[in-house]
């Protein structure tokens, strides 16, 4: 893996200052806080942008329809998938949210369904990342046992290998 350094996007601000996108990945957990605090006290500047994403992912959305996680979902039920939304907009609004707006901050929140089973979280993280043309992911390393991480897969880990953007990981 070669390091790459962080650069400048080619936008500018008004002032003239080059904007940098950043991508943190999130979900409900006290890791992605602690990436999103680590960044903005590390490397966010004025005029920076932060785009929050969180994956619905395909396993979640199956334990809600009360079926295995397989390509074909029939007639999926949209209030149980506007639900999902739901939560995911009532996390970030309660765990991310107030500490970017005593900052006056406004990120920009992404919140992608995942409907492929061959679409892993860390996937869709590094086509987003790739889309924004984002300047480095930000994600937070997680307390999985090995059994945890086989089943069920290691964001960090795929990004780590598969993305063409720098990555920090937070721990």
């Amino acid at each position: 893996m070669s390091m790459q350094p962080i650069q400048e996007n080619e936008e500018a601000d008004d002032g003239g200052i080059a904007r940098r996108r950043f991508l943190i990945a999130v979900d409900d957990s006290a890791e992605s806080e602690r990436a999103l605090s680590w960044t903005l006290e590390e490397i966010y500047r004025e005029g920076d942008e932060l785009h929050l994403v969180h994956v619905i992912p395909r396993m979640q959305m199956a334990a809600v329809y009360g079926a295995p996680p397989v390509d074909f979902l029939p007639q999926q039920d949209p209030v149980a998938y506007d639900q999902l939304v739901k939560n995911a907009e009532s996390f970030i609004a309660g765990r991310f949210i107030p500490s970017l707006a005593s900052l006056k901050l406004q990120p920009i929140v992404h919140i992608v369904k995942s409907e492929v089973d061959t679409e892993s979280i860390g996937n869709v993280v590094c086509r987003k990342a790739e889309d924004l043309d984002v300047a480095a992911i930000i994600v937070s390393l997680h307390s999985k046992s090995r059994l945890q991480e086989f089943f069920l897969g290691s964001v960090t880990n795929y990004c780590a290998h598969h993305s063409r953007k720098p990555l920090l990981v937070v721990k």
